[in-house]
């Protein structure tokens, strides 16, 4: 039970602690974070905006259940243990794992001691989650995004233990890197916490495909001197199709470089040709990436 913001590795660890013999495995999570609901203002970024996603790397990771709630004023008022209640009353629990520091109901009254009293009372066993630790770094959410704000994209997903996915839908663009032969589908990608700007090595999924390429992710300088909203724009090697309103979701697997300002558009295309051959470089030497197989949904 939790948020799961990210789907990090200290949450594989807790839905791998939640295995039982003979029992479905599952996750208890909330289409919102709570915080929308008790402090709005305090709400963060999410790592992982994109609902589909989210509950993608939770499947990829062996949950056979998903119940997602939302998270409403009206559930945030249950007690701790009127909100047991309530998930018993929905179906039978043989076993509940938490991370060691997970409170829930009103007040955050609930713990995994409160849980461990009331699994005796309610028929379920407990078993708390010791927060995961990478090199002194506690692994979770806040410290991820830390990373995410501070440049630090290489750590942010050593932590993660996957890419860092991005998704929208495709919008029209000026075209001005299809010229120099490199076309690109700009993604307008839901809010969430920003990775630095820069250029990625990416995979694609469209069309129930996965896809490798090039991405470069922010403003623009050189080709917009006016500060404009970041924005995705993503080059897929040997594809020509439209996805012009298509919903793409791209995973950045590698920062190759920071964005930074050109003299001009013709160092710019340079600079892009470059980019491209480091990322094919990049594949090649991972043929698990760059494998353009289907996937399922």
């Amino acid at each position: 039970m939790g948020f799961f913001d990210g789907v990090h590795r200290g949450h594989a660890r807790v839905l791998k602690a939640a295995r039982r013999p003979g029992a479905a495995h599952g996750v208890l999570t909330f289409e919102n974070h709570p915080l929308t609901v008790l402090r709005p203002g305090d709400a963060p970024p999410l790592i992982v905006p994109d609902t589909a996603v989210k509950e993608r790397l939770i499947r990829e990771l062996g949950a056979e259940v998903l119940l997602s709630l939302p998270f409403s004023p009206e559930l945030a008022s249950w007690t701790a243990p009127e909100f047991l209640g309530r998930l018993c009353a929905a179906c039978r629990c043989v076993h509940v794992a938490v991370g060691g520091n997970w409170r829930f109901g009103a007040g955050r009254a609930g713990d995994a001691a409160f849980l461990e009293t009331e699994g005796s009372r309610l028929g379920f066993a407990v078993t708390r989650v010791p927060l995961k630790t990478s090199r002194g770094e506690v692994i979770c959410s806040s410290v991820i995004r830390r990373h995410l704000s501070e440049n630090r994209f290489a750590r942010a997903l050593e932590l993660l233990g996957h890419p860092l996915w991005m998704s929208g839908t495709v919008t029209a663009g000026r075209r001005l890197a299809r010229r120099w032969g490199f076309p690109t589908a700009n993604v307008a990608v839901k809010s969430g916490v920003l990775p630095p700007f820069g250029v990625y090595a990416v995979r694609v999924h469209t069309g129930g495909r996965l896809r490798p390429g090039i991405a470069n992710f922010g403003i623009r300088p050189t080709v917009d001197r006016q500060p404009s909203a970041p924005i995705l724009e993503a080059h897929l090697f040997d594809f020509a199709e439209d996805l012009y309103g298509a919903r793409l979701e791209v995973e950045l697997l590698r920062l190759l470089r920071r964005e930074r300002s050109f003299p001009g558009q013709d160092a710019l295309r340079r600079q892009i040709a470059c980019d491209a051959a480091e990322a094919r470089r990049f594949f090649s030497s991972r043929p698990d990436a760059a494998d353009a197989g289907s996937v399922s949904h």
